[in-house]
């Protein structure tokens, strides 16, 4: 029985596995469950877990910028999380933004500039308004103690043409939104769950700013930025994935059975999940009140495809806006991202 420890977010599609409702005959895995930003903030800074959830958009920067002694890792084809984080976008009042179009020229924060999340969202941008990353004045929010971006080296190596600013320990997005040095930022009040957190409150940061039934403060997307994600998809035949599941590549060399093992359980949890859907929705739907026959009438029977050939098309897009952006000087490619044994799933 070989011994993994396995991080990964709180997830429904992951749940079966955490709960033990799916094991494995080969494999004792130990789980921890974290929040995205600690969890990949300790992926890059202490490479400590032998299976974890990880951002594609950070992966391919670690594995060009990689010093040769960690971030060895190898991804399998698992895709537990859309990118639609930036859905709950605020906007100051003031700042004369009605539509997403509006944002050309303007100051939006986001957590960290390497982050898969933001890297779709200026895909978005690109893609439906043809604003490039350089059409904006970019904010992270994130100190550079605890920025992913800044790990990898983001801020020292930013992409050409794009001016990053870091925000200081006393700036915080809604602070500077409520103040009008901001005209727009998402994860204005981060998600937080202290059972969850080792570092507590310092990766996002909120600094108290009352943001129900403030004047100066407003959400962008009435719809939770459904008709965005319609429109997106509409374009580029893309719902675009955040994270993916990784493997320390000694583990992998040295049982090569792993990666499959491993993609057949999440596989397996994932399709328990489905069937706990009907009192469980989270595990299916992408927006909040969507129903399910709509949502696969448009996207497809499962919104949420583990494997290689689901997802290729978004994957190589993804690559090639991180390339054209500077955020990977190579473009990376899936085959060199993915465990091989994965390829033809």
């Amino acid at each position: 029985m070989l011994n993994l420890t396995v991080a990964v977010t709180r997830n429904p599609r992951f749940e079966p596995l955490i709960d033990g409702t799916v094991t494995s005959k080969i494999l004792n895995l130990q789980f921890v469950v974290t929040t995205p930003p600690e969890l990949f903030y300790r992926n890059l800074k202490y490479d400590e877990f032998d299976v974890f959830e990880m951002s594609l958009s950070e992966l391919a920067i670690s594995r060009e910028r990689s010093p040769g002694t960690r971030w060895q890792w190898n991804a399998l084809p698992i895709f537990p999380a859309k990118a639609f984080l930036w859905s709950g976008l605020y906007v100051n009042s003031q700042a004369g933004i009605r539509g997403i179009d509006d944002l050309r020229g303007k100051r939006v924060g986001v957590p960290d500039y390497a982050m898969t999340a933001a890297l779709w969202f200026r895909s978005f941008l690109k893609e439906l308004y043809a604003i490039k990353p350089q059409d904006v004045s970019w904010y992270v929010g994130r100190l550079k103690q605890f920025s992913h971006g800044a790990i990898l080296g983001i801020d020292k190596d930013p992409p050409a043409g794009v001016l990053l600013n870091w925000l200081t320990e006393e700036q915080t997005f809604d602070r500077m939104l409520d103040r009008g040095d901001l005209d727009a930022a998402y994860s204005v009040v981060p998600r937080h769950d202290p059972k969850l957190q080792t570092f507590g409150n310092n990766i996002d940061r909120y600094g108290g700013t009352p943001i129900a039934g403030n004047p100066r403060l407003r959400k962008l997307f009435d719809d939770g930025g459904r008709q965005l994600v319609i429109d997106y998809f509409r374009k580029t035949g893309i719902v675009p994935a955040n994270h993916t599941i990784a493997v320390q590549k000694r583990l992998l060399n040295e049982y090569p059975w792993l990666a499959l093992e491993l993609f057949k359980l999440f596989q397996e949890a994932k399709q328990v999940a489905y069937e706990n859907a009907k009192r469980w929705s989270a595990a299916y739907l992408y927006f909040e009140g969507n129903d399910a026959a709509s949502q696969a009438n448009l996207f497809g029977d499962d919104p949420y495809p583990y494997g290689i050939k689901a997802n290729q098309k978004m994957l190589e897009l993804l690559y090639r806006n991180s390339h054209e952006e500077g955020l990977t000087h190579r473009r990376a490619r899936v085959e060199d991202i993915f465990h091989p044994s994965t390829l033809d799933t």
